[in-house]
C-alpha cells in the first residue's frame, strides 16, 4: 500500500468517528431534552459534560482531518 493509500485510508478511519461522535451527541441531547425534569441534577450534569467532552473530540477529530488532507495535497 503507497503511502497516498494509506492517508487516505487514515481519512475514512477520521471521517467515521467523527460520525460516530456526531451521533453520540445527538443522542445526548435527546436523552437530555426528554429527561429534563424526571432525571436528577447529577444526571443532567453528567450528561451536559458527555455532551462537551465528545464536542471537544470533534473538534479535534476535524482539525486533525483536515491537516491530514492538507497534507495529502501535498503528496500528489
Amino acid at each position: 500500500m503507497g503511502k497516498i493509500d494509506k492517508e487516505k485510508e487514515e481519512i475514512s478511519w477520521i471521517k467515521f468517528w467523527i460520525g460516530v461522535s456526531v451521533a453520540a451527541i445527538m443522542g445526548l441531547i435527546s436523552w437530555f431534552v426528554n429527561n429534563y425534569e424526571k432525571a436528577n441534577s447529577i444526571m443532567l450534569f453528567l450528561d451536559i459534560v458527555s455532551i462537551i467532552a465528545i464536542s471537544s473530540l470533534v473538534i479535534k477529530l476535524n482539525t486533525i482531518g483536515l491537516k491530514k488532507i492538507k497534507d495529502l495535497e501535498d503528496i500528489t
